[in-house]
């Protein structure tokens, strides 16, 4: 997937056709931004009554940092999606180990390919979550995309479609959900993504001394909150 403004450098200026398709090209990407942002909000509203009343999701105690991404997208591009979307992982998730990056990774990069490279109607978004290991916490990931198809059969030689893709990070609390939860859905993400037996074993024996370490802090600096039932991490919702 290209960076928009390399599409838009891409056009030649000097030529009156060349010029009305880049503001052409302008004004997709000034719409997938303006939908990035959107969809930014929307995920920060929607983490702030997670574990609560109808969103049964996993709940969390922080807002982290968020991601933005808008770029170009074309079928004969679609092999290196993977690779964004790890080198994304990389500085977005901080103090994880290289084989919870790869499996989160391959996760979202098939999600991502099967939503842009099969989807027939002309626009569409997708929205998922995923937890992970961070150092010594546990975190959420909020993942929403959206794409729109390209009509101009002229402008379609540079891209097929504008994307636009946002993460937001945010931080398990750890004191509103049991760890058998927690273990069964991070066990289930982790085996969808490729895992090997060893991988496994290790990826989980570091989230239960994370939950360990955090339940044996003492009492004082901890809150009762009541156990919450949760909708699994990566439940999709496609909207066309």
């Amino acid at each position: 997937m290209s960076v928009v403004k390399d599409v838009i450098n891409s056009f030649d200026s000097s030529d009156e056709l060349a010029q009305v398709q880049k503001e052409a090209v302008e004004a997709l990407a000034a719409l997938g931004n303006s939908k990035a942002e959107v969809f930014k909000m929307e995920i920060q509203e929607s983490l702030m009554s997670a574990g609560n009343g109808t969103n049964l999701t996993v709940p969390v105690s922080a807002v982290l940092r968020s991601l933005v991404d808008v770029r170009a997208y074309s079928s004969t591009e679609s092999g290196h999606i993977g690779d964004v979307v790890k080198n994304a992982l990389s500085s977005f998730i901080k103090g994880t180990s290289e084989s919870i990056i790869d499996g989160l990774g391959s996760l979202i990069s098939e999600t991502l390919s099967v939503f842009l490279g099969s989807a027939s109607a002309s626009t569409g978004t997708i929205e998922e979550y995923y937890v992970a290991t961070e150092g010594l916490s546990i975190v959420r990931v909020d993942m929403k995309a959206w794409y729109l198809n390209v009509s101009s059969s002229s402008i379609k030689q540079k891209m097929e479609r504008i994307t636009a893709v946002v993460a937001v990070k945010s931080v398990v609390d750890l004191a509103k959900i049991d760890f058998s939860t927690f273990l069964n859905l991070y066990q289930q993400q982790l085996l969808e993504s490729g895992m090997d037996r060893q991988q496994l074993k290790d990826a989980l024996q570091e989230a239960k001394d994370i939950y360990n370490d955090f339940k044996n802090l003492p009492k004082s600096d901890l809150i009762e909150k009541p156990k919450q039932v949760i909708t699994p991490p990566a439940a999709r919702r496609l909207l066309q």
